[in-house]
């Protein structure tokens, strides 16, 4: 069946549901809904727009609004395929070019506001339903948003959602996933009360633990810190990177409390402590250079340094100060992520 008689079987079914149809369709792209309050409200489906989006929906590229890391329709993450491009004369250009997964405009032909596309937000939905795959994801995209060497074949877009937070959504605090509609979410705890069922971090003070109404929503047990929830959710739970990176360093110095040293600089400590956002710059670093330090006081009046080199006098910060340290060459993460290829924020 052809991609645009499937579209419209499924915007028909998706309207079907909810009435009038063309007012319910508008409805459903609304995200604005309650904090965890049931997507079909009054008759009105607010969830149909997100399932359309799982395999693709037919739209314009202007239909889409650009963001930093991307693409969104109506409030939506999405990915663009099934693109046509007459401009190549080469028919077999053409096909290859229609079947790639695109992140954001990477040439000319994805920057023309007329021209149609599909719109979509999960990858294995849209090769199952569609009959023009199977779509792959493009090199250049994925290059931009992963850094250089970065594979298409292991690229995963909620991944790439979760890594690009305060691109995609407007909220500090919210959960998403393809086929449901963003959801806000509260603060994390103000004050621990139980150890994290995973990891056992039991540090003192707040901050670092999923609310307990948003844990129960989102299946997860009561007391999981905010980076075992990021870990263990199905989908994408956004905070600000702020918060995560303050999560980090708690369940940092806890572990050093707990062993009485710092552990050996090693990558796979390194992920399993830093946010899920910093996963691809950790990826693209261990390429080109040794297990760093985390969280290193480089300077008394200084923020720790979330990478370090201490041995290279090299260090990576979020967002850099008023001013270097004498000795020390320090990057921040925007930086360091240009430097490798990253394209996108």
């Amino acid at each position: 069946m052809a991609l645009w008689k499937q579209a419209l079987a499924k915007l028909r079914g998706a309207a079907d549901a909810a009435q009038p149809a063309e007012v319910e369709v508008e409805a459903a792209a609304n995200e604005n809904s309650t904090a965890h309050g049931s997507d079909v409200q009054e008759g009105i489906d607010r969830s149909a727009l997100a399932r359309a989006l799982q395999s693709g929906i037919e739209v314009s590229i202007g239909d889409l609004d650009a963001c930093g890391a991307g693409w969104r329709y109506r409030g939506h993450p999405v990915m663009v395929f099934g693109t046509e491009a007459p401009e190549l004369e080469d028919a077999d250009k053409r096909r290859d070019f229609y079947s790639l997964v695109h992140l954001f405009p990477c040439c000319g032909a994805l920057q023309t506001d007329q021209r149609s596309a599909w719109a979509g937000s999960d990858l294995q939905q849209i090769n199952a339903e569609q009959g023009q795959g199977p779509f792959r994801f493009c090199k250049v995209c994925v290059e931009a948003a992963a850094g250089r060497g970065a594979d298409p074949a292991t690229f995963d877009f909620a991944a790439h959602v979760r890594s690009h937070g305060d691109s995609f959504f407007t909220q500090s605090c919210c959960y998403w996933a393809p086929g449901s509609n963003t959801e806000p979410l509260n603060a994390p705890v103000g004050a621990a009360g139980r150890s994290c069922p995973h990891c056992g971090c039991a540090a003192s003070g707040g901050g670092w633990q999923l609310h307990g109404e948003d844990a129960q929503h989102l299946a997860q047990e009561q007391g999981t810190c905010l980076l075992c929830a990021e870990r263990r959710v199905d989908g994408c739970l956004h905070l600000a990177s702020e918060q995560l990176l303050a999560a980090a360093r708690i369940r940092y110095d806890y572990l050093i409390g707990q062993t009485a040293r710092a552990p050996a600089p090693s990558w796979k400590l390194a992920q399993a402590i830093l946010p899920l956002g910093w996963q691809p710059l950790l990826r693209s670093l261990e390429r080109v250079l040794p297990p760093p330090a985390l969280f290193f006081e480089y300077a008394d009046s200084a923020p720790a340094a979330i990478l370090a080199w201490p041995s290279l006098r090299r260090g990576v910060v979020e967002h850099l100060g008023d001013g270097q340290v004498p000795d020390w060459n320090l990057w921040s993460r925007a930086q360091i992520e240009t430097e490798l290829g990253f394209k996108m924020r």
